[in-house]
């Protein structure tokens, strides 16, 4: 199950939405089936590069994904723009890992992932969005973000 976002401003008219978590379909082995009519991890992550280097640490490292795969939100350092991307690990049997790195599309700059307040209810644990440290660089500039609502999405 995932959940959907919508990051807004109070001061200026920027809102963005996003999804993130996962969908049932994002088994571990729907996401290494390459041979696929239509391949999962392609358009997840749409970086060729990225894809088939993957694909060599599956074949010549045995690389696992480790659990955490999911939809995320990332932000650019530099301008401040939110992107949502497929955030995802492989451990291999060495002791290292690779992590999918995006670039901003207008900096070029290292995108990285928003910081999430974890909460506990009674039911489940479950996580915010921490916009109070963002300002709103794309617009005004101005630290009035908030989370326009969030709801759970069930996907496929």
């Amino acid at each position: 199950m995932g959940s959907s976002y919508a990051i807004s401003c109070k001061s200026c008219d920027y809102k963005k939405s996003f999804i993130t978590g996962i969908g049932m379909m994002y088994a571990p082995h729907n996401l290494t089936d390459f041979e696929a009519d239509n391949p999962l991890l392609p358009s997840l992550i749409r970086s060729e590069r990225s894809v088939d280097f993957i694909k060599a640490l599956l074949a010549n490292k045995d690389a696992v994904i480790a659990d955490s795969y999911s939809h995320e939100i990332y932000r650019c350092p530099k301008c401040g723009e939110f992107y949502g991307r497929f955030f995802i690990q492989l451990d291999y049997y060495d002791g290292g890992s690779f992590e999918v790195e995006y670039k901003c599309p207008k900096c070029k700059v290292a995108l990285k992932p928003i910081e999430y307040d974890a909460f506990d209810d009674d039911v489940c644990e479950d996580k915010r969005i921490s916009l109070e440290k963002y300002p709103c660089r794309p617009k005004c500039g101005k630290h009035s973000l908030f989370e326009g609502g969030e709801a759970y999405v069930l996907w496929n």
